[in-house]
């Protein structure tokens, strides 16, 4: 996005922004309206309180967790706290079309609107745990090329990109031991502590300064795993944290 010293069309885009509320306030009106024709076509119980929790997740534009929910109704209206009856009213705008339950890696289950006709993917820090919705017009008519090659009508898909966010990369270290690194990272080796012996076992290994290294399995129940040059090998965790290694970005390849 680009910036500017000078705003010369401030009003025009605050008056966008107005516009873009308005809208925004319609349509959860509209979707409020339609909830509630449907609590009604089915008999629904308790369908004014079910209402409320509709407004309060709609006015939250993010991703939301049962726990989450909970404690804005135990911020706006304590007499609604019953989490079976949030995890039931949730479920119900999910059945209806109003929701999305989203259930991400190590991640409790989250719930999304769904605004009808509109659609989005995921990026997901395995580190923080933020969730970042981006939207890539090219990217979809690729996905809708490749079914039509294979012969394969799509009625709906999702895509979900785990990495490390700009803030979390931010925050690291040009150098670390290579223990820290997450699954899937790929990195390259910097230094490598330790002796002349070790080193030498080390290179006998193929891991030398300046090597590339696909981070596989990263967990303290098991070995540490990691790729080289197409192969899979296993160290510990002592000799995992004499190896620093730097982050080597998978964009830098791109032509």
């Amino acid at each position: 996005m680009a910036r500017f010293s000078f705003f010369p069309g401030k009003e025009k885009k605050n008056g966008q922004e107005a516009a873009c509320r308005l809208d925004q306030g319609l349509q959860h009106q509209r979707e409020r309206e339609q909830f509630q024709e449907v609590l009604e076509s089915f008999r629904a119980t308790r369908i004014a309180d079910r209402l409320v929790v509709l407004d309060i997740f709609l006015a939250i534009e993010e991703h939301l967790t049962l726990s989450e929910l909970e404690g804005l109704i135990r911020e706006k209206n304590p007499e609604l706290l019953d989490r079976e009856f949030l995890k039931e009213t949730m479920e119900m705008f999910c059945q209806f079309g109003f929701a999305q339950k989203q259930t991400f890696e190590a991640q409790e289950t989250l719930y999304e609107h769904h605004h009808l006709g509109a659609h989005h993917d995921h990026f997901i820090c395995t580190r923080c745990g933020r969730i970042q919705e981006f939207v890539n017009q090219e990217l979809e008519r690729l996905q809708h090329a490749i079914a039509r090659d294979f012969q394969f009508h799509p009625l709906q898909h999702k895509m979900e990109i785990y990495g490390l966010c700009s803030s979390c990369m931010a925050q690291r270290e040009s150098s670390l031991p290579l223990s820290y690194a997450a699954n899937g990272e790929r990195v390259r080796i910097v230094r490598i502590l330790g002796g002349r012996e070790a080193q030498s076992r080390l290179a006998d290994l193929g891991l030398v300064v300046g090597e590339c290294l696909e981070v596989i399995s990263n967990h303290p129940s098991g070995p540490f795993i990691v790729a080289s040059k197409g192969t899979r090998l296993a160290i510990n965790a002592g000799v995992a944290q004499k190896i620093l290694v730097a982050h080597s970005c998978r964009h830098a390849e791109e032509p």
